[in-house]
């Protein structure tokens, strides 16, 4: 089957990620991430949400072949953007089964994207930090661990890891929302030490669990700073900016002239 070509076919936007993207189609958050992100390319580009819950980034290798192969239908141009939003599980504590070491996570990274590359020239990579974890909202929850298997601390580790990843800035962005959200907390996360027992963790434990479900996951609020950051991106990024696209179809007012008698 020759790839599908033309103005008729809309360009694909692919989210790729664990439990915060899976999640976040949820209409019971209040705001839906995938469905702004589909407003904001609006007849132009299709949202496709490859998130699965639970995974981490070794894991998720399986997901990216099947992605790969599932967009090699369409001509390269039509594959706009990639979303990757991982680390959330990477950072899990050395005790458990998601644990991935920040070595394999970087090197999971760089695999990513250089598939992602030499898979599909023409698109565009966007790399999301994993967010802050709230120890007071996971205590609360119903999560199976209570937060005994995270730290803050820990969590910084893999954010710190995935931002000095460097490449070419007109094919490769990154966004830091771990910082946006501990920002938003009253907090400045590259001078906050992240003592698990100080008062100014749990302070801002309790005001980033505002933006989250269960101290992990995240809520609508938690959601809106995650696509305020990205919409900033790629309003000042040449080539995924919505604005710079074309629709798949004219409006219907040239419609309406082909059939006006």
């Amino acid at each position: 089957m020759p790839p599908l070509s033309g103005t008729t076919v809309y360009k694909k936007v692919v989210l790729i990620g664990d439990s915060q993207f899976e999640l976040s189609w949820n209409p019971e958050l209040e705001f839906c991430f995938p469905a702004a992100l589909a407003n904001y390319y609006g007849r132009r580009a299709d949202i496709l949400n490859r998130g699965l819950s639970g995974y981490n980034s070794t894991w998720m290798r399986s997901q990216l072949d099947r992605i790969i192969l599932e967009l090699k239908h369409y001509d390269e141009e039509k594959v706009l953007l990639f979303i990757l939003w991982l680390g959330t599980n990477d950072s899990c504590l050395e005790f458990t089964e998601h644990h991935v070491p920040i070595p394999e996570f970087e090197e999971n990274v760089r695999t990513y994207v250089g598939e992602i590359k030499r898979n599909f020239a023409n698109a565009r990579i966007l790399l999301v930090s994993p967010a802050p974890i709230s120890k007071t909202g996971l205590a609360a929850s119903t999560m199976r661990t209570k937060g005994t298997d995270r730290t803050q601390a820990a969590t910084k580790e893999y954010v710190d890891a995935l931002l000095k990843y460097t490449d070419d800035e007109n094919v490769v962005r990154k966004i830091d929302l771990f910082g946006q959200l501990v920002g938003a907390a009253g907090y400045d996360s590259s001078t906050t030490v992240f003592d698990e027992n100080s008062p100014v963790t749990e302070d801002a434990a309790l005001k980033i669990a505002n933006f989250t479900v269960d101290g992990l996951h995240l809520n609508g609020c938690g959601y809106r700073v995650l696509f305020d950051l990205v919409k900033c991106t790629l309003d000042n990024w040449d080539s995924v900016r919505a604005s710079d696209l074309e629709g798949v179809e004219p409006s219907w007012s040239e419609k309406a002239k082909k059939y006006r008698k």
